[in-house]
């Protein structure tokens, strides 16, 4: 459904109902206060603040990100603070992380900072911290108001 092209833009779709998303790039002279939304790639080289949708996205070095970040892959070289959510993340060693990660596969570089919790997108916490149930008597339990 999607493939890479080699000149940086996104396929989406198949055969001939196929569209091509381009590369969008966020310079390191711009500066966004404001939610980002695209279907397509998207390179981040400057400072957002505000949550980011994309198919895939790239923190550059000198960038700054302050929001949640929903993609399919993630790659960080620069500043992020806030939430991931992606299936693929990783984290280079000049990278800076602060906020929790849910993931399905996830690479930090040695080097690279990171602060908060990780959280693989299989697993289920809440179900695994549950005690384990007692068989239910049929007798009614009384319970009396605070």
């Amino acid at each position: 459904m999607l493939r890479k092209l080699a000149k940086g833009g996104t396929v989406l779709g198949n055969g001939s109902a196929a569209r091509t998303v381009p590369l969008s790039v966020i310079g390191p002279d711009v500066r966004i206060v404001g939610n980002i939304i695209t279907q397509g790639e998207m390179q981040i080289d400057g400072q957002v603040e505000g949550d980011i949708t994309c198919q895939t996205l790239v923190v550059g070095e000198g960038a700054r990100i302050t929001g949640e970040v929903t993609a399919d892959t993630v790659r960080v070289h620069g500043a992020l603070t806030g939430k991931i959510n992606a299936n693929q993340v990783m984290v280079a060693k000049s990278a800076q992380v602060v906020g929790d990660i849910t993931h399905e596969t996830l690479e930090i570089e040695a080097g690279g900072h990171l602060e908060g919790h990780l959280i693989h997108k299989g697993s289920s916490p809440a179900k695994a911290a549950q005690p384990a149930k007692k068989p239910v008597d049929d007798a009614p339990v009384a319970m009396a108001a605070q």
